[in-house]
């Protein structure tokens, strides 16, 4: 079930998960070395066929209403009950008509993870404010610092100019 969507004539569903890693070649050492950045979203590939021009027809304006959307929706199946994938969007349909039987056509929905994007400005432990105050106010300190040199040299009155722009 592709949110409140129940696909018909499914014939196969399969999965795909997989790491991200970097392969780091260092000279000297044996092989390479491994760097695991993390996993990717898992994609799920749904086959199957249906007949009758009718519920092509329904199937397709359900399968174009949802990919058009462009937004997330739950799914359900039973494999992938062990992976946590409760958000999916539609990445990609292929549909062709098949001589099998009078008006019948075969489809493949691919699904990929949807991943809550974080907050942006913000630090992943919720401090972003308090860290961006702290810049500032050590960014203040190393001014007035260069600016107390009192010679009169180049970089006390680079410091005064930068000042008067800020």
């Amino acid at each position: 079930m592709i949110g409140q969507w129940q696909v018909q004539g499914v014939e196969r569903v399969r999965t795909l998960e997989s790491r991200r890693i970097a392969r780091l070649q260092v000279p000297g050492l044996p092989g390479d070395l491994q760097q695991d950045l993390g996993r990717r979203a898992a994609r799920v590939c749904i086959e199957g066929s249906l007949c009758a021009a009718d519920v092509r027809d329904i199937f397709l304006a359900n399968l174009r209403e949802a990919f058009g959307a462009a937004t997330p929706v739950s799914f359900v199946a039973d494999i992938v009950e062990g992976t946590r994938l409760d958000a999916v969007l539609i990445e990609a349909f292929d549909l062709s008509e098949v001589n099998d039987a009078a008006d019948a056509f075969r489809y493949r929905i691919v699904l990929v993870e949807y991943v809550q994007p974080p907050q942006s400005n913000q630090a992943p432990d919720g401090q972003g404010s308090d860290i961006n105050s702290e810049i500032d106010q050590q960014a203040q300190d190393g001014l007035d610092a260069a600016d107390t040199t009192g010679d009169g040299s180049a970089t006390g009155s680079s410091v005064a100019a930068l000042r008067g722009a800020a």
